[in-house]
C-alpha cells in the first residue's frame, strides 16, 4: 500500500499590532526663561523616556489651555495681566493621545504696569464748518492689549473708544486745538501731537441728496438692521455726513459715515423708520422713503 504523504503546510502568524508602550514621562524643570511687559516666555526640559507630539501647557487661575508641537520646549504668554499671580504645569502628549503626568507648577506674579502705550500721530482728514474728521496711528501697548482714545478739544477729552479715527462736531468761524491721548486700562497715557483746527463759516445751503434705498431686517427681541445708500453731497465728502434715524417719528439715534444702524422697536406690532442725511454746514436732506411694515416686537 502506498505511503502516505503528509504535508505540512505553516501559515504566517498575523503580524502583531504594535503594543502602547505608554505614555510619556512628564517635562522637567518648568521655568522662566524671559520675561518683558505684559509677557513671559516658558522653557522646560523634555521627558526622559516616551515619543512626544506636543506639550500641553494649563494656566490658573484662567483655565487656559495652550499647546506647542515637539520638539519645541518653550511657549511665549502675552497680554498678561498687571498685579495678577499666574501658575503653569506642562504635559508631554504622545501621537496616540497618551499624556504623561504634570511637570513642576511654576508661579509668577506680573509685575505693576507703568508703561505708557506709543505716542498716536495725529492728522486731519477734512474740516467743515460744524465738524473735524481725524486721523490716528493706532496705539500699541503690550501688557494692555488696545488702548482707548480720548479726543482733546481745546483741553477737554471726549471718550472715542478703540477706533483710530473720529469725526468731532465743531463750531463755524472757530479755532480749535486739537491732540489725541491714548490711554491703557492701568491709566498710563500717551498724547499726540497737537494740531490748530479752524472751521469755515456754514455758508453752504444746499443739502444732501436723499438716503436711497432703505431697507430693514430683525434681529430679535425688537432689535433690527437698517441699511441704506449713503447721500451724497455737493461739497462733504460720504465719510463726514451724518445720519439721524427716526422710529415712529421720535430720534433715536445719529451716525457719521455709516450707511448700516442697530434699531429698537417702540412698540408691538409694526413700526415706521425714517433715516435723513446732514452735511457739515447742519442742511438737512428730505427723509428717505420709510419703512412702515417691520414686525420686530
Amino acid at each position: 500500500m502506498p505511503a502516505l504523504l503528509a504535508l505540512a503546510v505553516i501559515v504566517p502568524e498575523a503580524a502583531a499590532a504594535p503594543r502602547d508602550r505608554g505614555a510619556p514621562g512628564a517635562p522637567t524643570s518648568l521655568r522662566i526663561a524671559a520675561t518683558g511687559p505684559g509677557s513671559v516666555t516658558l522653557a522646560w526640559n523634555q521627558p526622559n523616556g516616551g515619543s512626544v507630539y506636543y506639550y500641553g501647557i494649563s494656566e490658573s487661575p484662567t483655565f487656559n489651555w495652550y499647546s506647542v508641537l515637539a520638539p519645541q520646549t518653550t511657549f511665549k504668554r502675552t497680554n498678561l495681566s498687571p498685579n495678577v499671580t499666574y501658575s503653569w504645569t506642562v504635559r508631554a502628549v504622545d501621537a496616540r493621545g497618551n499624556g504623561s503626568g504634570p511637570s513642576n507648577t511654576l508661579t509668577y506674579k506680573v509685575p505693576p504696569d507703568t508703561a505708557p502705550p506709543s505716542t498716536p500721530a495725529l492728522s486731519v482728514l477734512y474740516v467743515g464748518p460744524k465738524l473735524v474728521e481725524l486721523d490716528w496711528t493706532d496705539a500699541v501697548d503690550e501688557s494692555s492689549g488696545a488702548p482707548t482714545y480720548l479726543v482733546n478739544v481745546n483741553g477737554s477729552p471726549t471718550n472715542h473708544g478703540t477706533t483710530s479715527r473720529a469725526v468731532v462736531p465743531l463750531t463755524p468761524s472757530s479755532t480749535y486745538s486739537i491732540s489725541v491721548t491714548a490711554r491703557d486700562r492701568s491709566g498710563n497715557t500717551a498724547t499726540s501731537n497737537t494740531l490748530s483746527v479752524t472751521t469755515p463759516a456754514a455758508d453752504n445751503a444746499i443739502p444732501p441728496a436723499p438716503p436711497a434705498d432703505l431697507g430693514g431686517s430683525a434681529v430679535g427681541n425688537c432689535e433690527g438692521w437698517l441699511s441704506w445708500g449713503a447721500a451724497r453731497d455737493d461739497v462733504d465728502p460720504p465719510s463726514v455726513i451724518r445720519y439721524e434715524g427716526y422710529v415712529n417719528g421720535i430720534f433715536d439715534g445719529s451716525w457719521y459715515g455709516t450707511t448700516t444702524a442697530l434699531i429698537y422697536a417702540t412698540r408691538n406690532g409694526t413700526n415706521t423708520f425714517t433715516i435723513k442725511a446732514f452735511d457739515s454746514s447742519g442742511n438737512s436732506s428730505q427723509s428717505s422713503v420709510d419703512i412702515h411694515d417691520m414686525w420686530l416686537c
